[in-house]
């Protein structure tokens, strides 16, 4: 191997179960669990469903209200570095919330909530932009500069 070589960069690297970001209203990330799109074809019409659940925790009271009239949710997918990699935006109208409290079972608080999306779009915050090759050129020419 070379005295001055380097890795580059992953151009592909698959994306983790736990590198995520759902942006529901204030709502801090940590809360949210079981995120989950699916969709439904009825009479050659597809329709699509997104649920999730928002833990209960001391210090943090969720009002439901506040989210039974929203509009947009966005679904942020990360890299190892935190960064927005990609991700959805979704336009979506509110269909159910449930919250069940029970003594017989000792789980977490949670409330579950199910809206319609009536539409869906991928975005990626660095479109058109090429950091990876900039980090590249920057890498090299700091090695560059070691001799």
């Amino acid at each position: 191997m070379e005295k001055n070589s380097f890795k580059l960069p992953l151009i592909v690297e698959p994306l983790k179960a736990n590198r995520w970001l759902l942006k529901v209203n204030d709502i801090p990330e940590y809360l949210v669990r079981n995120v989950k799109i699916e969709s439904y074809v009825d009479n050659d019409k597809i329709y699509t469903q997104l649920s999730f659940s928002i833990m209960d925790v001391v210090g943090y009271l969720l009002d439901p209200n506040t989210l039974m009239d929203l509009r947009e949710i966005n679904l942020e997918l990360l890299d190892p570095t935190g960064a927005v990699v990609n991700g959805y935006k979704m336009r979506v109208k509110f269909e159910k919330m449930e919250f069940v409290c029970d003594y017989a079972i000792d789980e977490l608080l949670k409330h579950e909530f199910v809206f319609w999306v009536k539409d869906l779009s991928l975005f990626t915050p660095n479109e058109g932009k090429d950091y990876e090759k900039e980090l590249v050129k920057k890498y090299v020419a700091n090695k560059k500069g070691d001799k």
